[in-house]
């Protein structure tokens, strides 16, 4: 029995794309060969003289094995723009009816190694930028899961094992016509490569694809962890990659919807290129896209509404309020915060604030530019004044605030992330 590639589910019903070519009828016998459930979908585009001749062969096969199946017929469908764009939305349609109605646990497609090298060589000419090289062994389309577990063997093996397990098929001879370019690598490249040739190729398609798969990954954890782009890690890619990036983080960040047009990407890029330390682009009402310094953020315009706020704590001790918490139980001496300055006020921050840094008093306002603290917290950021209204202790942030889990002083913003400080 042949290598089947998938541990499909004995109890659920599969759908079999089946054009009684060899690859699809020798993926037809080993389903039947390893007792799998499944209905073959046949396709009639009338396009060749053969394909009445198929439909009566698959027909005529399935009753005797006893497998049902289901038959499309496109006679009298309008064809709209190129027909192999128009086949494949007409199949897939078809694929997605046939699937609901079965409630089937996915679509088996035959494509073979052959197809794999095909496409990846059609992406590398065309350029193409996409998530994955080749073929995937299991992706999802229309809300189908599409198997396909032939992509370890070639054209040659699924002739021979049609021939060997003497299982029925048609060729089709509009494959060896160089029309289409698919057909012309196929007829020009492909029977011409050596397994050395098959084996490089092969290998590139797994590097390129792993390479991808890091960038994703990585791309992903600091989405999903920072909230936060490093421009000078994103400018670096090209400019597919970028725009994936992008719209992946608008996406993942922004609580409305926000249409992203190829001249929006073009304009973010130059938004990242700028020599303006801090500068935004409005994406949707209440939504903009913020550069501060080398980092990009998502700027949602909730503090709009921001009121200022201002608590006491009458002594060492522990205050906890919706913008933060705080635990002095044991004193703040290294905050050089003392018990003479108590009470102390934690309010939110005054346009004329000024702080003692270093032996000079500076703009609270300087203070925040020159630390890059976000500006979606500057309007939030506590400020520790003494008894007598003096400011005494501004917290230092810095970006491992968000990651640091020893911290004595915690500070909570609504609709941000929490961070953390313990200098």
């Amino acid at each position: 029995m042949a290598r089947f590639n998938y541990k499909f589910n004995p109890n659920k019903t599969y759908i079999l794309a089946c054009s009684f070519g060899p690859d699809s009828m020798a993926l037809f016998d080993m389903l039947y060969q390893h007792k799998a459930k499944f209905v073959v979908c046949f396709v009639n585009y009338h396009k060749r003289k053969e394909s009445d001749i198929e439909q009566k062969n698959i027909t005529a096969y399935c009753k005797k094995l006893g497998v049902k199946l289901e038959v499309l017929d496109t006679k009298g469908m309008k064809v709209k723009g190129n027909f192999q764009e128009w086949a494949r939305e007409a199949r897939y349609d078809f694929f997605q009816k046939i699937y609901k109605k079965y409630k089937a646990a996915g679509v088996f497609v035959a494509h073979q190694q052959d197809d794999l090298i095909e496409t990846f060589l059609m992406q590398k000419m065309r350029k193409a930028h996409v998530k994955e090289y080749g073929m995937n062994e299991i992706s999802m389309l229309r809300d189908m899961i599409v198997i396909r577990p032939l992509l370890m063997y070639t054209k040659e093996d699924l002739l021979q094992y049609c021939n060997h397990h003497l299982v029925p098929y048609s060729i089709d001879m509009s494959n060896f016509e160089t029309k289409y370019l698919r057909n012309k690598i196929r007829k020009e490249v492909i029977n011409h490569l050596s397994e050395i040739d098959r084996e490089n190729i092969l290998r590139e398609i797994n590097d390129l694809n792993r390479e991808q798969q890091e960038f994703v990954e990585s791309i992903e954890s600091k989405i999903r962890i920072a909230n936060e782009l490093e421009i000078r890690e994103i400018i670096a890619l090209d400019k597919d990659e970028f725009a994936e990036v992008i719209i992946r983080f608008i996406n993942e960040n922004s609580p409305k919807h926000v249409d992203i047009s190829t001249g929006r990407i073009q304009e973010i890029r130059k938004l990242c290129l700028s020599q303006t330390p801090n500068i935004s682009m409005p994406l949707t009402e209440g939504v903009e896209l913020v550069k501060e310094y080398d980092i990009l953020t998502l700027g949602i315009k909730e503090n709009d509404n921001f009121k200022p706020y201002s608590y006491i704590l009458k002594q060492p001790g522990k205050l906890s309020t919706p913008e933060f918490d705080v635990d002095f139980t044991n004193g703040a001496d290294e905050r050089k915060i003392y018990a003479k300055h108590y009470p102390i006020t934690i309010r939110s921050p005054k346009p004329d604030d000024i702080v003692e840094i270093g032996h000079h008093m500076c703009e609270l306002r300087r203070v925040f530019i020159d630390w890059k603290v976000p500006t979606k917290y500057r309007k939030v950021w506590p400020i520790f004044c003494d008894k007598n209204g003096k400011v005494i202790y501004v917290p230092r942030y810095r970006k491992t605030f968000i990651d640091n889990h020893q911290s004595k002083f915690v500070i909570k913003f609504t609709n941000t992330k929490e961070i953390k400080n313990n200098g």
